[in-house]
């Protein structure tokens, strides 16, 4: 299933990575009040069509083969993160333009920072290379397999919890302003909601796996791709929906204070 849905993504997250560049280079011109978030959001889908590119298998093996064993799955978990990352600062920007939030920003960056570090420093430590094998749930009996996969699907489960919290909040507040907007960014909610479950399904599978009660692996070969995917589709279809709207662009949801 893997081909078929990170395939979609990538065709969905190439045209609106288009859309939000071309978007942002108009913006540019106009005004400099969400620069930060403009920026983000291209990251963010850029990192996301590089993460479901790198994920359909065929092309995961041509980068293998013309690199090294699973570096393809290494850097498809790091834009994975950054993903993440860039939209929590996406959100924080919306959320903040009246306040100073660049702690927070800061805080999100350096976070990913320290995930991707551990990343790269687990990959080595695992070499994929010498025992042949791939950084998925179908070598869980190996513990630095593991270790990898808990320490990414545990960042992508906060930050995902987290954007899902406050697009909702967004949606909430923007829903009588614009409805489009609020609709938007209610679908990227769900995205990330999908997104969370992901995370909660694959990493469940690896706990459940350490304490010899795994269900098949079958099961989650398909449950796992068809949340991933639904968490790309929601959130770049989402947030596009909420940039392109004509409507006012969200408000400050507080008045005081960072988160």
């Amino acid at each position: 299933m893997d081909g078929p849905i990170f395939g979609l993504c990538s065709v969905l997250t190439l045209l609106t990575t288009a859309i939000a560049l071309s978007r942002a280079v108009t913006q540019r011109r106009r005004n400099d009040v969400f620069r930060v978030s403009r920026r983000a959001h291209v990251i963010a889908l850029a990192s996301s069509f590089l993460g479901s590119v790198l994920a359909v298998p065929a092309v995961a093996e041509i980068v293998d083969l013309a690199t090294m064993t699973e570096l393809s799955s290494l850097v498809s978990d790091i834009a994975a993160v950054v993903f993440c990352a860039s939209l929590q600062v996406m959100i924080l920007d919306w959320e903040y333009r009246e306040l100073p939030h660049d702690v927070s920003i800061a805080c999100r960056i350096g976070f990913v920072v320290v995930v991707s570090g551990l990343l790269i420093w687990q990959f080595r430590r695992t070499n994929p290379a010498r025992l042949d094998l791939d950084l998925s749930t179908s070598y869980a009996q190996f513990k630095d397999v593991r270790t990898y996969l808990l320490t990414y699907l545990s960042f992508f489960a906060v930050a995902g919890a987290e954007v899902a919290m406050r697009a909702i909040n967004l949606a909430r507040a923007v829903w009588q302003q614009g409805r489009t907007a609020g609709a938007g960014l209610a679908v990227a909610a769900a995205g990330a909601t999908f997104g969370v479950l992901y995370a909660l399904s694959r990493g469940g599978y690896v706990i459940a796996y350490e304490n010899g009660h795994a269900w098949p692996l079958t099961l989650d070969n398909v449950v796992s791709p068809a949340l991933a995917g639904l968490c790309i589709v929601g959130i770049a279809a989402g947030l596009s929906m909420a940039v392109l709207s004509n409507s006012r662009r969200p408000v400050t949801l507080r008045r005081s204070g960072n988160v």
